[in-house]
């Protein structure tokens, strides 16, 4: 093994360690966290804006660590010219979906999320406003992250298959 091997396999299990961090924070809040502070909200405040406040450098640490970490696996993967279109369109999206996920946690951070419950018109219908809640924010971030980790599994096989050819 080389130390560039040895490089990207740092490099590749920094990406993944953040991304699960980051993800499974995400995931946590959204299962256990907020609805145990929904079922006592006055004694769970206090513990959620902690947590919310040591959770927020996580994820500040996890998005720089991520990008960081992208660009290199990125270019590694792009510069032998192996993948082919459709991993390049894989790639496109996953970064899209990225950088979506980036600016969802930037904004919800400063309470402009887009579909933020203090937003919304008092008209629409609470059934909507529950299918938007349930697609926005931590969700959102969460839903979103599943996917990028199938287009990163999805990556690996693409790019093995055309390394195989």
């Amino acid at each position: 093994m080389s130390a560039g091997d040895i490089f990207l396999l740092v490099v590749r299990w920094l990406h993944l360690i953040s991304a699960a961090a980051w993800i499974g924070g995400s995931l946590f809040y959204v299962v256990v966290l907020r609805p145990a502070v929904r079922r006592s909200p006055e004694s769970a405040r206090a513990i959620n804006a902690a947590a919310s406040s040591e959770f927020r450098a996580v994820v500040d640490t996890c998005i720089f660590v991520l990008l960081a970490t992208g660009v290199i696996l990125t270019l590694n993967r792009l510069t032998p010219g192996v993948g082919g279109v459709p991993y390049v369109v894989t790639v496109a999206i996953k970064i899209a979906l990225a950088v979506w996920m980036f600016a969802l946690a930037r904004g919800r951070r400063r309470r402009l999320a887009l579909w933020d419950s203090e937003a919304e018109p008092a008209v629409v219908p609470s059934r909507l406003r529950g299918m938007a809640r349930a697609v926005s924010g931590y969700n959102a971030i969460v839903i979103l992250g599943i996917i990028v980790f199938l287009l990163s599994d999805l990556l690996k096989v693409l790019f093995e298959a055309a390394l195989s050819r």
